[in-house]
């Protein structure tokens, strides 16, 4: 198995919990079956039977961009973010996965990771990142939108099926500015 640190999360980001400056975002560039079943498990309990399972994860973590936030040397996950490369514009990477534990939302982590995220994201030549997000996930829709500042480029009306509506939305990793990276790091 291979973690690789990407950044360290400063400790005013949670401010109600004692381990916050153990959290660290790790990318995830090999694995073995407890990392994996602990990703699935993590995946189930955040989105049921839509998570991703073993067939899904591991040609993620082969072919696409897997990051992880959980604490130093623990085996539980805090936040997950995978990305894939856009076929129709290489400059563009396709968030098809974001979520942060229950217990953890609301406290500013998922700026903090995702932001992190499009840091290494755009260090690897990215200049978009695309996403979906249901239009009914104000909290997410906010946290895309007013805190990172994604365009919603398109509604789509029952993409998921009847009365599954998505936002698509779209960021300039380009506008990612300094200021804001100097937060998440």
């Amino acid at each position: 198995m291979h973690l690789e640190e990407m950044a360290r999360l400063p400790a005013h980001a949670i401010k109600d919990l004692d381990d916050v400056g153990r959290l660290k975002i790790y990318l995830v560039q090999d694995f073995n079956h407890s990392l994996l079943r602990r990703l699935v498990n993590f995946e189930l309990d955040i989105f049921g039977d839509l998570g991703m399972d073993e067939w899904g994860l591991v040609p993620q973590i082969r072919h696409g961009n897997v990051f992880v936030l959980k604490e130093e040397d623990e085996n539980r996950i805090s936040g997950i973010a995978i990305l894939m490369r856009d076929w129709e514009d290489p400059d563009k990477c396709y968030l098809f996965d974001f979520a942060i534990a229950e217990g953890l939302r609301g406290q500013g982590l998922g700026t903090l990771f995702l932001l992190s995220v499009c840091e290494s994201v755009r260090e690897q030549g990215f200049r978009k990142m695309s996403l979906t997000v249901d239009t009914d996930n104000k909290p997410a829709v906010r946290l895309y939108s007013d805190k990172l500042g994604f365009d919603i480029e398109e509604y789509r009306q029952d993409e998921y099926g009847r009365g599954r509506d998505r936002y698509i939305m779209v960021l300039d990793l380009r506008d990612i500015d300094e200021e804001m990276l100097m937060v998440s790091n």
